[in-house]
Formats: C-alpha cells, sequence, structure tokens
C-alpha cells in the first residue's frame, strides 16, 4: 500500500500543481486583456481636440441686422474659405465688425470731395493686414491675403460701392467676394 499511497499522493500533487497554473494563467490573461483609463482617455481626448479644431458650420459669419439688407442670388456656392470681412450698411464701414466710417444717408461723414480713396477705412485695412501678416509669419496657416469679403446693404448707391472697392484695393486687396442670400429669383423679361 505504500507504493500505492505515494503513487496517489504524486497523482494528486500533479493535479494541485495543474490546477495551480491553470488558475495562474487565467488570472494573468484577465490582466493582460484589459484596457486602462488612462489610454482610453488619451484617445477620446485627441478625437475631442480632432473635432473641435475641423467643425465649422460656416465659413462666413453675418450678423444679422436692420441696417443691413444682403441682396438676393440664384448662386449654387457657398463661401469656401475665412477671409476679412467689409461690411456696409445704412449707418456705417466695418471692417470685421469694428466700425471704421459712419454712412448718412448713402454719403461719408468723412469723405475727401472728390476723391475715390476713404482714408479712414484704408488705414483699418492696412492694420488689419499687418495683423494678419505678422500671426501667418508666427503661426503657418492657410489664409488668402489678397482676398476680402464684402457684405453690402442692398440699397447702397453704386458711387459708394465703387469707392469701398477702391479703397480695399489701395490696401493690397486684388480679389473680392460679394455676400448675398441663397434663394433669389431671376427677373426675366421677354
Amino acid at each position: 500500500m505504500d507504493a500505492q499511497k505515494q503513487k496517489s499522493l504524486e497523482q494528486w500533487l500533479q493535479e494541485r500543481a495543474l490546477q495551480k497554473s491553470r488558475a495562474r494563467r487565467k488570472k494573468e490573461l484577465d490582466d493582460e486583456g484589459g484596457v486602462t483609463i488612462n489610454s482610453l482617455m488619451d484617445a477620446v481626448t485627441i478625437i475631442l481636440i480632432f473635432l473641435l479644431m475641423n467643425f465649422s458650420t460656416d465659413s462666413l459669419k453675418i450678423s444679422p441686422s436692420e441696417k443691413l439688407d444682403l441682396p438676393r442670388s440664384v448662386t449654387q456656392s457657398g463661401p469656401k474659405e475665412r477671409t476679412m470681412t467689409l461690411t456696409v450698411t445704412s449707418e456705417g464701414i466695418l471692417v470685421d465688425d469694428e466700425e471704421v466710417v459712419r454712412i448718412t444717408d448713402n454719403k461719408l461723414q468723412t469723405a475727401e470731395p472728390g476723391s475715390m480713396l476713404i482714408s479712414p477705412l484704408k488705414a483699418a485695412l492696412d492694420k488689419k493686414v499687418k495683423k494678419v501678416k505678422d500671426l501667418k509669419s508666427r503661426v503657418k496657416t492657410k489664409t488668402a491675403e489678397d482676398l476680402i469679403t464684402i457684405i453690402i446693404h442692398g440699397g447702397t448707391h453704386f458711387d459708394l460701392v465703387s469707392k469701398v472697392m477702391y479703397t480695399a484695393g489701395q490696401a493690397t486687396f486684388k480679389k473680392f467676394k460679394f455676400a448675398v442670400v441663397k434663394g433669389g429669383m431671376l427677373n426675366t423679361r421677354l
């Protein structure tokens, strides 16, 4: 019996060692298979920052007001890039929503007789262009330096529009985009 007891004891020890080994492996697998909260938080943060940097509802922001009634258009395309805005309302000229010149009855209050140049507007545009160039030299961004979006009240006289465009041209802007409201009707007369 001594040999039989010895054999059963060895068999019991082998089974016990095998059970411990399986338990150890199972415990090790459970630890390796889990995801730590730190790596998950890092991934969520990166995705959040990416979405915030790339999300934009519209590249052109127009503040609605009684002094600004945009003309209607049948255009199908919208603004594609963010540009500096020059707004002509019934009461003033604004550069990026900051008033530069006052207007009364479609006439400039600071106009020099016989001149196409609007001096306060040119000074404001030059200041903004310099600011954009300084920013562009520090940060590599794709901004169109020679492009400006002009937003003009529907009842503005052409004389004032031409002076605004001439002044913007003198302030190094070579390309103009005009903001209009989509959904206008074509007037066709037979």
